[in-house]
């Protein structure tokens, strides 16, 4: 993703800091007016940087979005504390459960990057579907190293179709088809199904198992189970 010369704009403690107080109001009025309703000049009145110096520092409007959605990312991600190792199944299911803990409490903000995802802006959706695909990434990679994959899966496929199975979740969240009560079991059962259907023994086994006892207890359960 070309954001100009970011890097060297922002080396100071002071530059970081604006940095920071940028993308922050960033997310604010991607929360509260959406994306389309973002612009560059209420952006930087907000907080209180010019207008020429956002595009010098980042671009393009479509890159600053980016970049608030990358940066809470990473923000959000950092405070997951894990115990499955990486690329493991249990670590996709802490994170789902991290995740969709902390979406249930910014709403209007999920509802902007659900946008963003059948929207038509390329930047934006590569930034949403690479934030929301880490963890994926990293279990598909582990399955393949496995051979656990059905012969006629292609991971990148996969890793889509789980984001995309992801969105779908969350939309219907929105709409109000699913309770704020249910989202986290709903989520990772859609993954754990999607998974059951292309992954050998004895994956596909260990998969059909933690859908059974999430179906029983529920995701956290399960987890505290372990």
């Amino acid at each position: 993703m070309a954001r100009g010369p970011e890097s060297e704009a922002y080396d100071s403690e002071a530059m970081k800091e604006r940095r920071r107080r940028i993308l922050d109001e960033a997310r604010e009025m991607i929360a509260e007016f959406g994306v389309d309703g973002l612009t560059v000049a209420a952006l930087g009145k907000r907080a209180g940087v010019a207008k020429q110096t956002l595009y010098y520092a980042f671009g393009s409007k479509d890159e600053i979005v980016a970049a608030a959605i990358l940066d809470y990312f990473e923000t959000s991600e950092g405070k997951i504390d894990y115990r499955g190792a990486p690329g493991s199944l249990t670590r996709l299911i802490e994170r789902m459960v991290a995740i969709v803990t902390r979406n249930l409490g910014i709403r209007n903000y999920i509802a902007a990057l659900i946008a963003i995802w059948y929207g038509r802006s390329p930047v934006l959706w590569n930034a949403l579907f690479d934030t929301a695909s880490t963890s994926h990434r990293k279990v598909i990679a582990a399955l393949v190293e496995q051979d656990a994959l059905q012969p006629w899966v292609e991971p990148d496929e996969l890793i889509e179709a789980m984001v995309g199975q992801t969105i779908l979740t969350t939309n219907a969240w929105l709409q109000g088809r699913i309770a704020d009560e249910d989202l986290i079991d709903r989520q990772v059962m859609a993954l754990m199904q999607l998974l059951a259907g292309v992954t050998r023994e004895p994956v596909s086994g260990e998969v059909k198992r933690i859908a059974a006892a999430v179906r029983e207890g529920g995701a956290k359960a399960y987890l505290a189970s372990l």
